[in-house]
């Protein structure tokens, strides 16, 4: 879609582009193609899509894989996309919040996403053009899902049937060039924090490529990356208790310009910091280092020490 048929979907919403909802379309063709090149689809795949806008993006990825489930907060911008894809009979579309809370999902989306993978015989994928305001909590919440979906016991008997894991294979999206960086940033740099760590210790993080604003219309007022986020189950194992881990990243990388020790004692006030010292020693961990200097796995060596 170009700049004047996604004029004619928003006039047919009654619509213009919303700054508070993080829209800006995708309008650059070649751009489009890397996107949904990145996410290698098969006709088994489903995909998750936050923030379709028009669905420019979404006509491309419904013609490669099997079902897409396209949310999208503004209800009468989805029901006009819908209606002008409504061919493409294999896009489930759905008007809500993708983010439930800051720290949650929304419940419908998943339960929506769950029957649709029921089916599938492919991976589980997100690809999208991201809204910028949403776009750390929801792929740390995501990741965080994978964790939650590969830790539950399923059993599978004929009263309980087994429900489909949502474990994502892949996420490939589009987002601000800065959180990009934030997200893929290593140790001892000025980028490298709480975010990227929990990502890292989860998946392997990578920066496909650059966007221009031009690529987008209304075009924003800073440079875009498309990223590959490949979820590695296997280190799921090494993380005993996800949330102890996101809440111990907060607090200290909060407090990043002190030393570990101030920056655990201030961001997370534990009773009694003489034993945390001499726990941090024992692990090899020196208190006195900066946090950013600390590797992602000495995170879960240092969330454990703290769970103490």
């Amino acid at each position: 879609m170009d700049r004047r048929q996604i004029m004619q979907v928003l006039a047919a919403a009654g619509a213009r582009p919303q700054h508070r909802f993080g829209q800006n379309f995708m309008i650059d063709q070649r751009v489009l193609s890397a996107v949904v090149e990145a996410g290698q689809l098969s006709p088994g795949d489903t995909v998750l899509e936050v923030g379709p806008g028009v669905g420019n993006l979404t006509s491309r990825i419904a013609a490669r894989a099997g079902r897409v489930l396209a949310v999208d907060i503004d209800e009468p911008l989805m029901r006009a996309a819908a209606s002008h894809w409504r061919d493409l009979t294999n896009i489930r579309w759905l008007h809500a919040d993708a983010l439930a809370g800051k720290h949650k999902l929304d419940p419908q989306m998943l339960d929506e996403l769950r029957s649709l993978h029921a089916k599938a015989t492919g991976s589980l994928k997100l690809i999208a053009n991201l809204p910028y305001n949403a776009a750390s909590p929801l792929i740390a919440e995501l990741l965080t899902l994978c964790w939650h979906e590969q830790q539950r016991n399923v059993f599978q008997t004929p009263s309980n049937p087994a429900t489909p894991r949502l474990i994502f294979e892949r996420l490939i999206f589009t987002v601000q060039w800065e959180v990009a960086q934030r997200m893929a940033a290593p140790p001892d740099c000025a980028d490298y924090g709480a975010l990227g760590i929990l990502m890292q210790l989860l998946a392997s993080v990578r920066i496909i490529r650059s966007i221009e604003p031009g690529a987008f219309w209304p075009p924003p007022k800073v440079r875009s990356a498309l990223v590959e986020v490949i979820v590695q189950p296997a280190r799921f194992g090494a993380i005993s208790d996800i949330e102890q881990l996101t809440l111990v990243l907060r607090g200290i990388f909060a407090h990043r310009r002190q030393n570990l020790v101030n920056a655990i004692r201030h961001g997370l006030k534990p009773q009694d910091m003489a034993a945390i010292v001499s726990a941090l020693n024992a692990a090899n961990i020196n208190p006195a280092s900066r946090p950013g200097t600390l590797t992602p796995s000495d995170f879960i060596g240092l969330s454990q020490i703290l769970a103490k």
